[in-house]
């Protein structure tokens, strides 16, 4: 009876083992992050017509590069705008993290006409397969806003929410 209850043990334990493998999350290759920018219910009333940001890009997370490992500004940033024709994207620039400190994605995004209350400036970014980015991760660095004639336009609360699709 005892050599049968350790051939029952010996089975269980067996057929629990590869339940006890790996247990890192699934890799994120081929997805990608998602961070929308929106000024403030002020920015409206206090005419801004072109804004600067920066955000903070961890190790394995990318924009888009052009073959001369430039920023594919058309397929990084998309402003949604209810002035869509007045869109004009002069760029953005893009370095990557170091082993201490987060990468940095910049960009120079322009609306002549000005932003409004539901207006989202837009941040495609590609994951590279084994990072596992979080939301905390994307921080807001910077971001200035000026009016149509080039002044700084205070006053604002942008605000940065990254989904990871």
């Amino acid at each position: 009876m005892r050599k049968l209850l350790g051939y029952i043990l010996v089975l269980i334990f067996t057929a629990l083992l590869p339940a006890c493998g790996d247990t890192q999350p699934q890799s994120s290759a081929g997805s990608t992050i998602k961070a929308v920018i929106k000024t403030s219910t002020q920015a409206a009333s206090l005419n801004v017509a072109a804004i600067d940001l920066t955000i903070t890009v961890p190790a394995g997370v990318s924009p888009p590069l052009l073959a001369d490992g430039t920023v594919d500004a058309a397929n990084t940033v998309t402003i949604i705008s209810s002035a869509a024709s007045d869109q004009l994207l002069q760029g953005a620039t893009f370095t990557p993290a170091t082993a201490t400190a987060p990468g940095q994605l910049a960009i120079f995004g322009i609306i002549a006409s000005g932003f409004t209350t539901s207006d989202e400036i837009i941040i495609n970014l590609n994951i590279a397969s084994g990072t596992f980015p979080t939301a905390s991760d994307f921080n807001l660095l910077s971001f200035d806003a000026y009016d149509i004639n080039g002044a700084p336009v205070t006053g604002l609360t942008p605000t940065l929410t990254t989904t990871i699709q």
